[in-house]
């Protein structure tokens, strides 16, 4: 079959298809559905997809007729319940993927971003994927040209085979078992519940259950040292997926009630990269305060120490005193304390370039 063409001869047009689709959809999500919710949906498209496909009960009854003459779809009508049913909901429409401009740009964007962000293995089946539904949609307002001016500059370092043993074992719901580098460098074999993959702060993680732990962690790929999967299955975790969310991804301990004091530009740079979901400002005569009701220290400091001064911390105590130490540190690093060591080095590698000039004949 090609554009709705069938060995009967019958040929639905690609509004038609769109329709019909649009009716399936309807009675795979509920097991009655009414003329009226039919008409409703197929009215409310002009606003949801681009394309109106509006019509008249009649058009609706003969695209139910065209399913189930055409298509077999096992389409039953109640007068009782004055609706329609689907009597098998494995049942499938097979029909090419039908996609307005907006669908097509948006399935060509989440390309592009797998491209950026998953190693080949993975990335190539999404472009695959992409490209089969490309060959019966086309756009003006989609090509590569486009889609090239699309940028994302990411760090995502894992090793393709790797990723795809983890991303396999995440998708097909089976235990993983990892050799993992603890905070020392030590590697332990642990046997875990991959529950969710999580790209977060340029980085990919696994949070899941440690069956070593017998607790939820979470698992850095970068510290993953090899991987193999298991036979045994598990049961996916809805209370560890929705527990994902900025403020409590990681699983470091938290200080409440932190206040800053920010110029204009640390506020502008806490906007663009918010320490909390439910952080605040409020502007006094020092300048902005904001207030971020729970962030680790981990968080904490590198976020200040980005700002360059444009943020100082004011409370608690000890994350005041724990970024100080920080800055000590670092001062003491770069030796940026001793001004006149500084500039004895520079002078000192000044001359020694300066001999190692070639003169002239």
């Amino acid at each position: 079959m090609a554009n709705g063409r069938l060995q009967t001869g019958f040929i639905a047009s690609r509004k038609q298809l769109h329709r019909m689709a649009l009716i399936v959809t309807l009675l795979k999500k509920k097991s009655w559905v009414t003329m009226k919710t039919i008409k409703n949906a197929l009215d409310a498209t002009e606003f949801s997809m681009g394309t109106y496909l509006g019509c008249g009960n009649r058009t609706i009854q003969r695209d139910i007729a065209a399913l189930k003459q055409e298509y077999s779809a096992p389409i039953i009508y109640s007068k009782h319940e004055c609706a329609y049913s689907l009597t098998n909901r494995d049942w499938a429409f097979q029909v090419p993927s039908l996609l307005n401009p907006d669908g097509l740009l948006a399935i060509g964007i989440g390309d592009k971003l797998s491209q950026e962000l998953l190693p080949p293995s993975i990335s190539r089946k999404v472009s695959l994927a992409v490209d089969e539904v490309l060959r019966y949609n086309q756009s003006e307002l989609f090509n590569a040209e486009l889609l090239s001016s699309l940028k994302v500059l990411s760090f995502s370092s894992v090793t393709n085979d790797l990723f795809g043993e983890i991303f396999e074992a995440w998708r097909a719901r089976k235990v993983l078992q990892i050799s993992y580098a603890d905070k020392d460098g030590n590697s332990v074999l642990r046997d875990i519940e991959p529950h969710t993959l999580v790209f977060h702060d340029m980085r990919w993680s696994i949070k899941g259950f440690c069956r070593l732990r017998q607790a939820v962690r979470t698992f850095s790929l970068n510290r993953i040292k090899a991987a193999v999967i298991k036979e045994e299955s598990f049961m996916p975790s809805k209370e560890i997926i929705d527990s994902i969310t900025l403020d409590s991804f990681l699983d470091y301990e938290k200080l409440n009630d932190v206040e800053l004091l920010l110029n204009e530009d640390g506020r502008r740079f806490a906007v663009s990269f918010p320490l909390h979901s439910r952080q605040s400002f409020t502007l006094e005569d020092d300048g902005w305060h904001m207030f971020v009701p729970a962030i680790s220290q981990e968080r904490l400091t590198p976020w200040v120490l980005r700002q360059q001064g444009n943020a100082k911390p004011l409370s608690p105590a000890k994350a005041v005193e724990k970024i100080r130490e920080s800055i000590r540190r670092l001062a003491d690093t770069c030796q940026a304390y001793n001004t006149e060591t500084i500039k004895k080095k520079t002078k000192k590698r000044s001359h020694k370039n300066r001999d190692n000039v070639p003169q002239e004949n």
